[in-house]
């Protein structure tokens, strides 16, 4: 354990300087996005819960029920992200060389990761769940010990999935030492993947049903028939019972809180005697297969003549043999699939115009979202992978603003191919207004070109060229500031698109004159918006990567 000390304090250290040494301006600037970006969730959060207090009959179970359901999603997508971060920061870091080549034990390294794994996968759940519990103890006006308390589970409850995807992963090392990390990645992927699929099958959560109700008295047995969400044995129904007993009942929140301790303390001493046995020598196993690879001619020396065409071979090389990239893809995709699916679920409000309009305007807000989501996490890392080499793309011929125009319009087609397809899929699925139907694509064209100017260019401004994982890469400081300015923008535009779509609804649905100012400043105000966004971004992160020493 002493060694284990000395690693975590070096570790914590080193995030400290690096804090440290950032300008006064651009930390302040860091904690005033950050504080905005917590302000406004817990007001989204408040507004909500404050409405279901209101709600007779169904609003208190279903409060209960969406925090069960939010918790439950989290801990399902912990899962994932851990698993896909935990091969880099297991057995892909150069820092593990040095590790093992010190007369330490594998453990004290094992427990040194674990907690690094878990703070890289697990920080965007924090920034959520933190107004979120805040705003349901101040709906529900529960004891001060109520948040200091509800800190602590959470971080205890982070344990969990970190401890799973480090076993899982162990475990299939040891089991199938030939196969490859992205082998690897894959089969615990479809693992989860299966088991959830798995659980939903079976389980069949009631929560689900809600839109199948046809009239009042059926949503009324509904709600007095809820049962949890993820089920007795699920960390995620522990946790919002340890919120709703602090919130009401303490004797049975302190309960569920002993009972989550004691589950994260075993899943840990589990893990690290797994450690003890399996993870020094999976590790061994997976360097000497990397050493016995064959060397094989780049598929970019057909494209050596085409500096464009060059720049966009090799980004998509990149993306194909990291495979926490086109793995966090993938299980995106999967994700968005169900999403669209699940639209087919809800006939009863599809059936009026009114909310067909009100839906599909919601549906392009969530789809803007998530290309904010995946923006993050694929674009923000583009110039950072660069890495070493990029001092040889500034020493060369090749400029950099082409370079940045090149990634630029690259995955501008990319987001746009994405945002559309979403957007048509969905719509069709809706049945939308005819002119939202036309409308939405167009002002997409705008979004994906904004969101992806936000993150380029801020990981233009914050690169991390001495880091391989993109996942960290996207959980560093740099990514926090990304994440929050895209999802700003994505508010912003939202609220601005709200005003046109408002008058548009009454004047159609509702018999009245059409106020065209209130239609047109609106989208004015939105063009100058995107303008700023596009070229403000690009032109920021340009300028810091020409102005350093490389």
């Amino acid at each position: 354990m002493r060694d284990f000390r000395i690693i975590f304090i070096t570790r914590i250290r080193i995030i400290a300087k690096s804090i440290l040494s950032m300008h006064a301006l651009e930390l302040l600037s860091f904690v005033f996005v950050i504080g905005c970006f917590l302000f406004g969730s817990y007001y989204v959060f408040f507004r909500i819960f404050k409405y279901l207090m209101t709600v007779e009959a169904i609003g208190f179970a279903l409060m209960d029920r969406i925090i069960e359901m939010v918790f439950f999603i989290f801990f399902t997508m912990l899962l994932f992200s851990n698993v896909i971060t935990s091969f880099s920061t297991f057995y892909n870091n150069k820092e593990l060389d040095f590790l093992f080549s010190l007369p330490i034990q594998p453990t004290s390294i094992y427990l040194s990761k674990l907690f690094e794994n878990c703070i890289y996968a697990s920080w965007a759940t924090m920034v959520l769940a933190l107004p979120l519990i805040t705003a349901y103890g101040i709906t529900t006006q529960a004891p001060v010990f109520y948040y200091p308390v509800s800190i602590v589970s959470i971080l205890i409850y982070l344990i969990i999935p970190t401890t799973v995807a480090s076993l899982l992963i162990f475990t299939v090392f040891r089991l199938f030492p030939k196969l490859s990390s992205r082998d690897v990645i894959i089969l615990s992927v479809i693992l989860i993947i299966g088991l959830t699929y798995l659980y939903v099958k079976t389980n069949n959560p009631a929560l689900l049903k809600v839109f199948e109700t046809d009239n009042e008295q059926e949503l009324l047995r509904f709600a007095t028939n809820l049962t949890t969400v993820g089920g007795t044995y699920v960390p995620s129904t522990w946790l919002s019972n340890i919120l709703k007993g602090l919130s009401g009942r303490a004797n049975l929140g302190f309960f569920y809180f002993a009972l989550l301790l004691f589950i994260s303390l075993s899943m840990t001493i589990i893990a690290f005697f797994a450690a003890k046995v399996l993870y020094a020598k999976s590790w061994i196993l997976i360097n000497e297969h990397g050493t016995k690879r064959k060397r094989r001619k780049s598929l970019l020396h057909t494209y050596k003549y085409n500096q464009s065409r060059t720049l966009f071979f090799k980004d998509l090389l990149v993306f194909i043999r990291e495979p926490i990239q086109w793995v966090q893809l993938s299980v995106f995709i999967i994700l968005l699939v169900v999403y669209i699916i699940s639209l087919k679920r809800t006939p009863l409000y599809f059936t009026f115009p009114l909310w067909r309009t009100i839906v599909s305007f919601l549906n392009f807000t969530f789809v803007t979202f998530v290309l904010a989501t995946l923006g993050v996490r694929f674009i923000f890392p583009a110039i950072s992978l660069e890495r070493a080499g990029i001092w040889f793309i500034c020493s060369s011929s090749l400029p950099l603003s082409k370079v940045m125009k090149i990634k630029y319009c690259t995955n501008v087609i990319i987001a746009i191919v994405i945002l559309e397809s979403l957007l048509i899929l969905s719509n069709l699925f809706i049945k939308t207004d005819p002119q939202m139907y036309v409308l939405m694509p167009v002002i997409a064209l705008f979004v994906a070109a904004s969101l992806v100017s936000i993150n380029l260019g801020l990981g233009a401004r914050f690169p991390q060229f001495d880091e391989t994982n993109p996942s960290r890469i996207a959980a560093g400081s740099g990514g926090i500031v990304a994440a929050l300015a895209s999802i700003a923008y994505v508010g912003i535009s939202i609220i601005i698109l709200a005003t046109p779509a408002y008058h548009y609804i009454i004047s159609k649905y509702y018999s009245r004159p059409v106020n065209h100012l209130m239609i047109l400043i609106p989208l004015i105000v939105f063009l100058v918006l995107n303008t700023i966004t596009i070229i403000f971004p690009l032109r920021m992160g340009l300028k810091s990567l020409e102005q350093r020493d490389f």
